[in-house]
């Protein structure tokens, strides 16, 4: 099932991409790759949970593991969180202000991973770690709704890694839900460069070397490091959420039609004049928007089919 979104752009929403296109943010992110200067260092979980949330912390390969549920009224469901960074930033604060949104409306248990970061690691050492984290989170919950998701390249590693364990014919994820995804590392669509003047946050030439070095030995369409390239058929239903203004929405189309000719079941919804990860910002009609749709993706059976 395909739906699109036609609500236009709030005018916060486009002050925030002005000020990115005023600062040159793709310029900066691009030159963090290139000189390696992100922080690999996740941001501290806000103080707030501790007094909101239960929180159980454990680590893998000397790498934490988050278990963040609410006190009272939990639901049935159980989220794998992969956050964003072009495979090379670790997980920041919006995106600990995401999950308490998100914990917030939908009530559900969300497992945060800090999965090993290029160029240090490849995706290799990203999924043997994630084999510990699932192996673990079935174990804990075995009855549970289960769901995977990501923004960004996360939900690139989100998408590529349901289809791993779908291959394998472990116990698959319910739903997939996708922010603004890469889902392809090679940036080998030729749809790309027509959106590359509106995008002021991602840069091409600096997403092709952090695909490259994640990738390690592999090839950047093995389909581990760049899903577009894998089998959809054994998975969850998909959700994606993508902006206009965002150069990965070539490739989100290009999922989308690769989902509709096969026949699988999944949401569509795109976001006129939106940017690149617009979801891990607070407060903005927007992510609001996004939420309220998650909240009934996960709550009520079968709502957008």
């Amino acid at each position: 099932m395909l739906y699109s979104h036609t609500i236009p752009p709030s005018a916060l929403s486009k002050i925030i991409q002005f000020f990115m296109g005023l600062f040159s943010m793709k310029r900066v992110l691009e030159k963090k790759i290139v000189n390696n200067t992100y922080s690999k260092k996740p941001a501290s979980i806000p103080k707030s949970f501790h007094s909101n949330y239960n929180i159980d912390i454990e680590e893998f390969k000397s790498r934490k593991v988050w278990t963040i549920s609410p006190k009272n009224n939990n639901s049935n469901t159980v989220i794998l969180f992969l956050h964003g960074g072009a495979y090379y930033a670790n997980i920041t604060k919006m995106h600990w202000q995401l999950i308490d949104q998100l914990i917030t409306n939908t009530k559900a248990t969300f497992i945060v991973s800090d999965y090993p970061l290029a160029p240090e690691s490849t995706c290799i050492d990203a999924y043997q770690f994630l084999d510990i984290v699932y192996a673990k989170l079935i174990s804990n919950f075995p009855t549970k709704q289960l769901v995977f998701m990501g923004d960004s390249a996360g939900g690139g590693l989100a998408l590529g890694f349901a289809q791993k364990i779908g291959n394998e014919e472990q116990k698959k994820p319910e739903q997939i839900i996708l922010f603004s995804p890469w889902l392809d590392v090679s940036m080998a669509n030729p749809e790309i460069a027509k959106f590359d003047k509106c995008d002021k946050i991602l840069s091409i030439n600096g997403l092709k070397i952090a695909g490259k070095n994640f990738a390690g030995e592999l090839d950047v369409k093995d389909f581990r490091v760049s899903p577009i390239y894998g089998d959809f058929s054994n998975l969850g239903k998909i959700s994606i959420f993508i902006g206009t203004n965002d150069v990965l929405i070539a490739d989100a189309r290009k999922f989308k039609l690769l989902l509709q000719n096969q026949n699988i079941d999944f949401n569509y919804f795109e976001y006129p004049g939106l940017f690149h990860d617009w979801v891990v910002v607070k407060k903005i009609r927007e992510t609001i928007d996004v939420l309220d749709k998650i909240k009934d993706i996960l709550t009520k059976t079968n709502y957008y089919d």
